[in-house]
């Protein structure tokens, strides 16, 4: 602060010289001071050019420092927010708010934020200043000053209100070309390029034109700014030609008036437009708060354990479950596992079947009812110790842009070579990894854009064998796999789950017929439970139903195998 102080008073410096100048040296004629006054005009400018490049860099290393605290605080509290959350926003409004937002609030932090400082210190320098030379002069400049602030309260309210439309436009904007880059084959191979275009070109347009709304209230706001400043300086110029012709003021003091005049109402006007620009940073800011001041729905309680290692007996006591609707998802569940059992949920797609195991893994809370693990309420135990002995494969594999190794990693990042290599071997990924130029240091590219769906889902069944989990769940992992492979891979899981509880989400029933219970379920309900043979004896029952649509005319699989 003391350096931003300093600076000030240095700028102020020069219109003093100046004054000095014009009414000593040429109007009495001491020359000799001359050299001294010139010296002191190039002397006093360098040391102030030093001092803002001194205090330019300190402010941004203390800037800089404050968005990446912001930014990370932000990534951590987004990913302790639940399921719901992340569901509801989808990643482009969330990725909006963690780099647009972000980088405007970093922009006004590290470009104005010492500009409005150094204009605030400078413009309580220069009024001084002003009533030193001719208060009269002086008061009539501090009577201008209200206009701009009358001006600025004009515009400031359109401004925060198209700014606020342009950034949910923004939003609108990220999420369609995130969904458009991560669909760039369905694109091209429909050839819907064109459309595609013409449709984030619309989106785009319409950004633009609340953009130009915001730029055209800044404008006039500028102009207005500009209209008051013109009405000063011909105010201040006549009135200050009459006090020299009064014998009031000299040549020289008019002058440096003037000058302090600029240095008053250039930082007002500045100071007037960082504030227009600061209307823009808040809704930044609070679209950034909405992220932070949402709750964490899903926490540790403030008392949880650490889950030791299980067996694998899983428990759901009259489970109730809904989402914010208010609509029951899940409808008293009742269901005891006991370790090493094989679950199936079969049922048309929405029943809860993936609901289910979510809550197991606790991504949301029940709304009613209990979950235990080995008699463990999963709510009194550290998610992350619950997670770490729950393994998961899903739908769609999530792969990182990094090695096939760093994604197994990912599961256990302290496996050796040979537990990497048996996982692999399980999941059926080891002969491919060898094959390939660079083995397990081949990278997978973007969202594992180098590897074929099956060859994806095998890494990711690799991968959650690796964490060695006593309790799996497979939500339609072999669903994206042919024939072949769904073939290996149903052989090596029957060793993997062998000894472990198993939940499996599958639409294709003949990878559940062999499970040791089978859970039909429809609208949030387990209407029916039994294994493969028990289920087929049930007249018109739905489980029977299903594999008549998935076998019909299949005697074999209509008498159990």
């Amino acid at each position: 602060m003391g350096l931003i102080v300093l600076l000030a008073f240095l700028e102020m410096a020069p219109p003093l010289i100046t004054m000095y100048i014009v009414d000593e040296v040429i109007v009495v004629g001491r020359w000799e001071m001359l050299e001294t006054a010139l010296a002191l005009l190039i002397l006093v400018p360098v040391l102030a050019a030093f001092l803002r490049v001194l205090n330019a860099f300190t402010f941004s290393y203390v800037s800089s420092r404050l968005i990446m605290n912001v930014r990370l605080t932000l990534y951590e509290h987004i990913f302790r927010l639940s399921l719901g959350y992340h569901d509801e926003m989808g990643t482009g409004k969330v990725m909006s708010r963690m780099m647009g937002d972000v980088a405007t609030v970093r922009q006004m932090v590290s470009m104005q934020m010492l500009r409005v400082i150094t204009d605030f210190v400078s413009v309580v320098a220069a009024v001084g200043i002003c009533y030193g030379l001719n208060w009269k002069l002086a008061l009539l400049m501090t009577v201008l000053i209200p206009l701009y602030v009358v001006n600025y309260r004009i515009f400031v309210g359109p401004i925060r209100v198209t700014s606020r439309r342009w950034r949910r436009q923004m939003d609108d904007v990220s999420v369609g070309l995130q969904e458009r880059l991560s669909g760039a084959r369905l694109v091209k191979s429909y050839g819907r390029e064109r459309r595609e275009d013409r449709a984030f070109a619309a989106e785009t347009r319409e950004g633009l034109s609340f953009a130009m709304q915001t730029q055209t209230h800044r404008a006039s706001a500028s102009a207005g700014f500009w209209v008051v400043s013109g009405l000063r300086n011909t105010l201040i110029f006549c009135l200050g030609c009459y006090f020299v012709i009064q014998g009031e003021m000299t040549y020289g003091a008019v002058m440096a008036f003037l000058s302090y005049a600029m240095r008053v109402f250039q930082p007002i006007l500045n100071l007037m437009n960082v504030g227009i620009q600061f209307e823009q940073m808040m809704v930044s800011v609070d679209r950034i708060y909405e992220v932070l001041d949402h709750p964490v729905e899903v926490r540790d309680a403030p008392r949880a354990v650490d889950l030791p290692p299980v067996r694998g007996h899983v428990v759901f006591d009259r489970v109730w479950f809904e989402y914010n609707t208010g609509e029951p998802v899940l409808k008293n569940i009742c269901l005891d596992v006991q370790p090493g059992q094989m679950v199936a949920l079969v049922g048309h797609t929405g029943c809860g079947k993936s609901t289910l195991t979510s809550l197991l893994m606790r991504y949301y809370d029940v709304s009613e009812g209990v979950i235990t693990v080995d008699g463990y309420d999963i709510r009194d135990v550290r998610m992350t110790s619950l997670r770490k002995q729950v393994g998961q494969v899903l739908q769609d594999s999530v792969l990182f842009n990094t090695s096939l190794r760093e994604n197994l990693f990912y599961g256990n990042s302290r496996a050796s070579e040979r537990q990497i290599i048996d996982a692999a071997m399980v999941g059926e990924i080891h002969e491919f990894a060898m094959r390939t130029r660079d083995g397990y240091d081949s990278r997978v590219g973007d969202g594992g854009i180098r590897l074929s769906v099956g060859e994806k889902q095998r890494l990711a069944i690799a991968r959650a064998v690796l964490t060695n989990p006593a309790i799996m769940i497979l939500d339609e992992a072999t669903s994206a796999l042919d024939s072949l492979s769904e073939a290996l891979i149903q052989s090596a899981m029957a060793n993997v789950l062998k000894g472990r509880t198993s939940f499996v989400v599958a639409h294709r029933l003949s990878t559940v017929v062999n499970a040791d219970l089978i859970l039909v379920m429809d609208q949030g309900e387990i209407v029916e439970r039994g294994n493969h043979k028990s289920l087929m004896k049930i007249a018109n029952g739905k489980y029977r139903d299903l594999i008549k649509q998935q076998f019909a005319g299949s005697a074999a699989m209509e008498n159990g195998g």
